[in-house]
């Protein structure tokens, strides 16, 4: 840790102000901050070589930065008595936010050895639960294993409350506890109830404390959910219920080790934020990475309060590309999660839990102690668009580092065979995936070392070409986009119904040779591969029927004609689930008969915004209408079922048009697709009951 992160001077200071300016601690700070940042750099320029200017001036802009990031980012502890091992855990933290790194993290320590054994690496925060704590219980032993953690492994620790009904009636889902009774009655039984459960707590808490260690406590989590207890209620009483604790563990029984986080879901729901005064960090569960997402949220709600924002839950482990936009403080994977027992490596593919592990972005266990440190560079995907077999690529170890050491051997691996030697070391590889050890050894003879995933494919036809869905999946983002992105950790997931499709525009006419379907767990047990020019009338290509259960990969060959749209028609699940796809690869040559698609014109946005049909559910017997503009009319309209089978066709003579939807028309999804002389053609889908 550099010498301006030190807290020995803040404790002197601290010591000596009277406690009506314990308000004013965090202007203090920061300008100590600044005055420490200010000395620091006047020793690094004064103790540089003169004559190596390009060094000089790459301190100053690092001792600029370092003094505007603790500036903005460094605020005290909320907690003004907070103990020495909490402020050295938060100017850890401080000294991480918004420098293009992320902390990671795993709940639950049992799956520690298989993340080890897959990446090589260890997260540098474990997650723990104080559940099982409560009288009936059977007791709690997470403050053992995370005094283990932190003192003997060097890592950090987050803990979280699965709290049962203090009155013991139900656990933490129940709905038999009422939380605003309890505490509007402090002489009730349920309010001395839920002060013994606190008092549990802290006990805990400060056997931590005595052993020296500081801890991140989460508690109340996802109180803005409504789904536990302690939710539901409603916000004024959760307030009141955090307020109650961060009174009782800190001010009644003494704990000063511990950073406070609070969990807020950002605009999607009430926000029900503590306080400036009672939280330190502020955390999502699951958030949503696009650009108006959680990110975005919780800037506008706490972006002017200097606290820094983590990822209290999660499944998929995040993408370090997004921390450019997006700079979270940590990830903390929930436990299963990492290795769902249900699907074939879980929600995180082994090669994305190896590459975002040995990313240089994210901070491991290994990062946080003193050793060498291998860091293989980035892993990435190399199209071999000439087509000969064969990439030459970079494998570059410049982020390594030994300390104080110095390292003098560099080997790099894939399997047992040797590439080659050197920092920076150029190879040819074929097509394939290619995982790549990097092993350094320092002058003193220690070793690491570190992984990356090298790619090499052939370019699919289909990557990010425009696309269409019968459904998706709500409130996971698991878009129709992700199946054709390239990234094998994003996917497309339908509804929970059959039947469904996903349908891609080539945007010209090929010789489709190969399609290959990446399934996740919730799969197709029986499906059709279909081609169509047009979008409208499909044509069956290959029919696949019961597929076996569970993630696995289709590599669909041999396959006759060639057309600019394919579709994936699933009929039958193998789970209760939806069609869930994380990658759809389509392979073939332009074909050298196809006619120019012409292209839609003298249409605008505005005109076919008016076109409008309703409703979109119809029921049998009841009128379908279609309403036109009137440069549309006349028209002609084809109805088809989700087949490609056309079940009418008419003329429509004026604007607005209805359709008797009779027992010609069985229970499903449905497209019309409308042609006239102003417009080329248009598709709406409507579902009949």
């Amino acid at each position: 840790m550099n010498w301006w992160f030190d807290t020995s001077s803040k404790n002197c200071i601290r010591k000596n102000l009277q406690p009506h300016f314990v308000k004013f601690l965090p202007l203090c700070r920061a300008a100590i901050y600044l005055i420490l940042g200010m000395l620091n750099l006047s020793y690094l320029l004064t103790n540089l070589n003169s004559n190596n200017m390009k060094t000089r001036l790459l301190y100053v802009m690092l001792g600029i930065m370092v003094m505007s990031q603790q500036f903005f980012y460094g605020q005290s502890l909320v907690n003004p008595r907070a103990n020495e091992a909490a402020r050295k855990l938060k100017a850890l933290l401080d000294s991480v936010y918004q420098t293009g790194k992320i902390i990671s993290g795993q709940m639950d320590d049992s799956y520690l050895t298989y993340i080890k054994n897959t990446t090589g690496k260890e997260p540098a925060l474990m997650g723990y639960d104080f559940n099982g704590i409560c009288p009936g219980q059977g007791g709690n032993y997470d403050a053992d294993k995370a005094i283990r953690w932190v003192k003997y492994r060097g890592g950090i620790a987050q803990f979280n409350w699965h709290w049962i009904s203090p009155d013991g009636n139900g656990d933490f889902y129940t709905n038999n506890f009422n939380l605003a009774n309890a505490l509007n009655n402090p002489n009730s039984q349920s309010y001395k109830n839920i002060l013994r459960d606190i008092d549990l707590v802290a006990a805990e808490c400060k056997r931590m404390q005595d052993s020296g260690i500081a801890i991140i406590w989460r508690p109340l989590h996802e109180a803005e959910g409504r789904w536990f207890w302690w939710g539901m209620s409603g916000g004024e009483a959760c307030k009141k219920l955090y307020r109650l604790m961060y009174d009782r563990m800190v001010n009644y029984h003494g704990l000063n080790n511990l950073i406070w986080a609070w969990t807020s879901y950002g605009t999607t729901k009430e926000n029900w934020y503590p306080g400036d005064d009672v939280v330190d960090l502020i955390v999502y569960d699951y958030p949503d990475y696009s650009a108006n997402g959680s990110w975005s949220q919780f800037q506008s709600l706490f972006g002017n309060k200097g606290k820094l924002f983590g990822i209290g839950e999660d499944g998929k482990l995040i993408n370090p590309d997004i921390l450019s936009s997006q700079p979270w403080l940590y990830f903390m994977t929930w436990a299963y999660m990492v290795k769902d027992p249900s699907m074939k490596d879980g929600k995180n593919p082994k090669d994305w839990l190896l590459q975002v592990y040995n990313d240089p972005r994210v901070i491991t266990l290994e990062d946080l102690n003193v050793g060498p440190k291998a860091k293989a560079g980035y892993s990435e995907t190399i199209f071999d668009d000439d087509e000969n077999g064969i990439e030459r690529v970079t494998l570059d170890a410049s982020f390594s580092s030994a300390d104080n050491d110095s390292i003098v051997e560099y080997i790099w691996y894939e399997n047992t065979t040797e590439l080659g030697r050197g920092k920076i070391f150029q190879c040819d590889l074929p097509v394939g995936n290619h995982r790549i050890r990097l092993s350094i050894k320092t002058q003193s003879g220690k070793e690491s070392s570190g992984w990356v995933i090298k790619n090499i494919k052939r370019r699919s036809i289909a990557l990010n070409k425009p696309c269409k869905v019968s459904s998706t999946e709500s409130g996971y983002g698991n878009v129709a986009k992700n199946a054709i992105d390239g990234d094998l950790s994003t996917r497309w997931s339908s509804a929970y119904s059959d039947p469904q499709w996903f349908q891609i525009d080539l945007g010209q006419k090929y010789n489709i040779e190969l399609v290959v379907i990446y399934w996740e767990n919730a799969s197709a047990k029986n499906y059709i591969l279909q081609e169509s020019n047009d979008g409208i009338v499909w044509t069956n290509v290959l029919t696949k029927q019961n597929m076996p259960t569970g993630a696995r990969t289709d590599s669909l060959k041999n396959l006759q004609g060639g057309a600019r749209y394919l579709r994936i028609y699933g009929e039958k699940r193998t789970t209760q689930w939806g069609y869930s796809i994380y990658e759809i690869e389509v392979f073939g040559s332009e074909n050298e008969n196809a006619e120019p698609i012409e292209e839609v014109t003298d249409v605008t946005v505005n005109e076919e915004s008016k076109i409008l049909l309703y409703p979109t559910v119809v029921n049998k017997n009841s009128y379908l209408t279609i309403c036109l503009p009137n440069r549309c009319v006349p028209a002609e309209l084809f109805i088809y079922c989700n087949q490609g089978r056309l079940v009418k066709k008419m003329i429509a003579d004026r604007d607005k048009w209805s359709v008797l939807v009779d027992d010609s028309f069985a229970s499903g999804i449905y497209h019309i697709m409308l042609k006239s002389k102003r417009i080329k053609e248009n598709h709406f889908y409507f579902m009949v009951n």
